[in-house]
């Protein structure tokens, strides 16, 4: 006997962590989510989830068969969206999460190709890397751009792009510095303006060209990494950045690039696990993709 479709409710509920919820992900009435997750532990033998006050907790035998079937699962809905698709437009909203600075200064063909290619419109929400995958999370967002790596328990996702990460001064300071041999020593009696107080991209070039930590002294704390480049163009310290919002202004001599180019991040498409059932977010996600590596080939466009 084939158990296809209380597979597909046991993955959803498994997701949900509710069952009211899940009924409602999938058009069904609670208790006929109830009798398909009942007719699957009787199938195995064991209990799937443990009844909470406020939904349910998967049991190890759950995780165990979630991570068996879910995947196939997913791949059986989107052959079926992709049939059903064909002979319907994609129509509504996109709702995008990603950072301010990648979706201004690279995004754009990317969200353009999305507009002109289906009749759909785009919603950008603009966050840190909290904001981006609790959006996900919370269904807020359809599917987001990152700069860090996701989890994978949570989330299905693709590399987009890469960048790669450069120290850059103020042109004063750093003329003063251009042939001299950079060390973290040297730099460290400059002053620094940073993402936040952990300096997350500044620590990162650091570890990995100098094998030495950052002690600079930290002027200005700004979570937009664009204000950053401009306060450092204003003769403002110095700080590491992504190749795109500092590359310009190095060749116009606005920024003075000091040591080597550091280490290369991805930059990930991330969607939450299952959604790729909804024909809109499925076309956004193809289609976005389609436009990758825009900043590792910003020559192309």
């Amino acid at each position: 006997m084939s158990y296809l479709t209380q597979l597909r409710t046991f993955v959803e509920v498994y997701r949900a962590q509710n069952i009211t919820r899940a009924a409602s992900n999938l058009g069904m009435s609670q208790p006929a989510v109830t009798a398909h997750i009942q007719t699957m532990e009787t199938v195995i033998g064991k209990p799937l989830f443990k009844r909470k006050a406020r939904g349910v907790e998967p049991t190890s035998v759950a995780h165990d068969l979630a991570l068996q079937v879910s995947t196939h699962i997913d791949i059986l809905e989107q052959k079926i969206t992709s049939v059903r698709s064909r002979s319907n437009a994609v129509m509504g909203t996109v709702n995008i999460a990603g950072p301010a600075e990648y979706l201004s200064e690279v995004s754009g063909p990317q969200l353009a190709n999305l507009l002109q290619s289906g009749n759909v419109k785009v919603v950008l929400h603009i966050g840190n890397k909290v904001d981006i995958y609790q959006s996900l999370d919370e269904e807020r967002v359809d599917i987001a751009i990152a700069a860090s790596l996701p989890d994978s328990n949570r989330f299905d996702f693709s590399v987009l792009d890469k960048e790669k990460l450069m120290l850059v001064m103020n042109r004063v300071e750093g003329k003063q510095l251009f042939d001299k041999d950079i060390s973290a020593k040297l730099l460290n009696s400059y002053n620094l303006v940073t993402y936040d107080q952990e300096r997350p991209l500044v620590r990162q070039y650091f570890q990995q060209v100098f094998n030495a930590p950052c002690e600079s002294n930290v002027i200005a704390v700004c979570p937009d990494i664009r204000a950053i480049a401009s306060m450092i163009r204003a003769g403002i310290g110095y700080s590491v950045l992504p190749d795109y919002l500092c590359r310009n202004a190095v060749s116009k001599g606005e920024l003075i690039q000091l040591g080597p180019i550091g280490p290369e991040n991805y930059i990930y498409l991330v969607w939450k696990k299952g959604a790729l059932k909804h024909p809109r977010i499925a076309f956004a996600k193809d289609v976005i993709s389609a436009f990758a590596n825009i900043n590792l080939n910003h020559g192309t466009f």
